[in-house]
């Protein structure tokens, strides 16, 4: 039986389309390049153009509309869209620099115009996808980005989650701070949210200004400078890095130092905060030439003999936690040490896939990919009306691979499954395979949801979908070879580093530490800032370390507390 896309009728048509003597219409883009299409096909697929073509406007008379918004490329990708319901030819201009991703969004806010929602979406994981592989194009697309659209979302959480990684130039893909305009600089600076130490964000506005070739650009950055919080950085750092730049004046500087004195004269420790949660404990790393490691730590339940602090991080779509763990051995010496480990199950789908009956003792930590609406399906994939039952299809990752999963609906009631959806992280307690099209399908019998949101939003992994190939890779082909851990081209492409982790190692990766006497233990810090050793997989320079206490809590009764001193909260960790 011939299916309906192979029907000799259906590539007649497709055909049709594709044929310029057959076109009756040409689009001409701002650069004055013509593009051919038919007029009935524009109309029949977006509404804007059929109102455009078929009603009361001028180009409905004309052969020829002019677009002033758009270059020839981007309308190119819509009469394809149009005609295909995908972009493949678009695809071929999409390549891992700043030029592609701001062509990218151009396509976007002309999806958005012409009302072609699937379109739009498409582009969106485009942009997700090269986003999350590399990260400093989160600039370019904020920036190129309309505010409030879901692109534009994207990018700025990208930017508040990872500063550390998003912001400092990037020379493999021209990304980075420098690709932001005066207005979306000013934006991010007045943006609470960024998870970034002041003293970082000072010298990235230097760092933008050196590479600006905008006239205004000391009168920009000085703009930028006012919302700074510079009580936060290191009077020494004041008096010399900041004052020297000239973006602030001798007053403000002065009157930062003051309130530096009085908040530690009220609380009596001598510490300085960060953007980020005020009532969490943190620590702030930065400096690291393992990038990814920069950040602000958020401390948890502590040890047995310690204290434990961690962060979230998505290098290349992958789910990663980094923790700093502070304890004190026996020799009454204090340890220190900063490590990572991947939060996926790793080689969890592999192994199903390999041995499709079901291993005991395999409880994978997956999370959710892609999630479709609910469908009728009995238990071996196969729709029928005896059988069928309400089941709700999904693709699970963990981390390197996918594969497709059911689950039946409702589980229990129909208000837990709704708390299954895209980004969920599930911990799989009883499954079963079947095969679906001649893959291997889990059936999912008990879960556990681990999280709704883990880490960032924008951090499904996405790695499979191969956003700059010109047809989509098979969803359990990595775009990596299988025999590559995904460490090397993250440290080849982001960090460029030579030495990597074997896959032995990739549970838990040594970073770096520190080791020093408890007598030796700084004043009002639970931490030494700086003396941080490289381990095994640590990249240099070494970091440097900032403990930030938590707001001090106001007491009912202050007259017989006499005053407020600072105290560390135990609180579970929250995604900074």
């Amino acid at each position: 039986m011939i299916s309906s896309i192979d029907s000799p009728v259906i590539q007649d048509l497709l055909g049709a389309l594709n044929d310029q003597e057959m076109t009756d219409i040409t689009l001409v883009g701002q650069d004055g390049v013509s593009v051919y299409a038919n007029r009935f096909v524009l109309a029949a697929r977006s509404k804007v153009l059929k109102r455009m073509l078929y009603g009361n406007f001028r180009e409905s008379r004309d052969s020829e509309i002019s677009f002033h918004d758009y270059d020839a490329v981007i309308l190119e990708a819509v009469v394809e869209y149009c005609c295909r319901d995908e972009i493949p030819k678009f695809r071929l201009y999409v390549h891992r620099d700043v030029a592609s991703v701001r062509r990218l969004v151009q396509l976007y806010k002309a999806a958005d115009y012409l009302e072609l929602p699937g379109l739009a979406k498409l582009v969106s994981q485009m942009v997700h996808n090269l986003m999350a592989r590399y990260p400093p194009l989160a600039c370019a697309i904020y920036d190129e980005a309309d505010l409030d659209s879901t692109v534009s979302k994207g990018a700025i959480l990208m930017i508040q989650c990872r500063p550390y990684a998003t912001l400092p130039r990037h020379t493999l893909t021209g990304g980075g701070i420098e690709c932001l305009s005066g207005f979306k600089l000013l934006e991010v600076y007045k943006d609470t949210q960024v998870s970034a130490g002041e003293l970082f964000l000072f010298q990235m506005l230097q760092e933008w200004e050196n590479l600006s070739e905008n006239p205004n650009a000391k009168e920009i950055v000085c703009s930028c400078a006012e919302h700074l919080y510079l009580e936060n950085i290191e009077p020494q750092d004041l008096l010399g890095v900041v004052m020297k730049s000239g973006y602030c004046s001798e007053k403000t500087i002065m009157d930062a130092i003051t309130k530096q004195a009085l908040r530690a004269s009220q609380h009596r420790v001598w510490s300085l905060s960060s953007r980020g949660r005020q009532d969490l404990e943190r620590i702030l790393v930065e400096g690291a030439g393992s990038q990814n490691a920069n950040g602000i730590y958020y401390r948890i339940d502590g040890l047995a003999n310690g204290e434990l602090y961690t962060k979230r991080e998505v290098v290349c779509g992958h789910q990663y936690v980094y923790s700093m763990s502070i304890s004190v051995n026996k020799d009454k010496q204090v340890e220190s040490r900063l490590f990572c480990s991947k939060l996926l199950t790793h080689n969890a789908i592999k192994t199903i896939v390999r041995n499709p009956n079901r291993d005991l003792a395999l409880r994978p930590l997956l999370q959710v990919i892609e999630i479709e609406a609910e469908c009728k399906e009995d238990e071996r994939g196969a729709t029928t009306k005896a059988s069928a039952k309400k089941v709700t299809r999904m693709k699970l990752s963990d981390g390197e691979h996918s594969i497709s999963a059911t689950i039946a609906n409702p589980l229990g009631s129909s208000d837990r499954n709704r708390e299954i959806s895209q980004n969920t992280l599930l911990k799989v307690r009883e499954y079963t395979t079947y095969f679906s099209n001649g893959r291997v399908t889990l059936q999912l019998n008990k879960v556990s949801i681990v999280s709704q949101d883990p880490g960032q939003k924008f951090g499904n992994p996405s790695f499979y979908y191969d956003v700059l190939g010109d047809q989509d890779e098979e969803d359990d082909q990595p775009i990596v070879s299988s025999d590559t851990p995904i460490e090397t081209q993250i440290c080849h492409d982001l960090m460029q580093r030579q030495d990597v982790a074997s896959e032995s190692n990739q549970t838990l990766v040594e970073l770096y530490s520190c080791f020093y006497d408890l007598k030796d233990k700084p004043i009002d810090s639970k931490i030494k800032s700086r003396g941080w050793k490289i381990d095994s997989h640590g990249t240099a320079p070494s970091p440097r370390c900032r403990w930030i206490p938590a707001k001090a809590k106001a007491r009912e009764s202050r007259s017989s507390q006499g005053s407020i001193s600072v105290t560390a909260l135990s609180c579970p960790v929250r995604s900074n």
